[in-house]
């Protein structure tokens, strides 16, 4: 059995589990079937479902091409199941850039000025070659 992911149950993933489960009943597959034809084991797919682990993105496309359907149909199902299960999902997440992102962006373009200014001084001295 697939280990639990440490972001086992949470809601995102119970919402992605429960919009591939009806993805694959709609289609009328079993799991085993689709574990099968993806390569994947059937209690890994029944993990997936129960929002016990965290698929790769990979995982996610050979579940969804194994089921003929597409990623999109997966993700509109999870933006439906989200809605249901949490309907606040994501508004802890700040749109970026923040004014932390920005400040971190602006101290590092600082820090690769100066030392391309170090680097410049050092090519004028001739104890460093210009590659150009």
């Amino acid at each position: 059995m697939p280990a639990d992911s440490p972001s086992a149950g949470c809601s995102d993933l119970v919402a992605l589990g429960r919009a591939l489960r009806e993805l694959r009943q709609r289609q009328g597959l079993q799991q085993e079937a689709v574990g099968f034809d993806a390569g994947l084991g059937q209690k890994y797919v029944g993990a997936v479902e129960r929002g016990r682990v965290n698929p790769s993105f990979l995982m996610l496309v050979v579940m969804t091409r194994t089921m003929g359907v597409t990623l999109a149909e997966l993700v509109a199902g999870y933006e439906r199941m989200i809605a249901c299960i949490d309907p606040q999902a994501g508004a802890e997440v700040p749109a970026c850039p923040t004014p932390a992102a920005l400040a971190h962006l602006r101290r590092i373009s600082r820090d690769n000025a100066a030392y391309l200014e170090r680097a410049e001084a050092r090519r004028a001295k001739g104890r460093m070659r210009s590659w150009t």
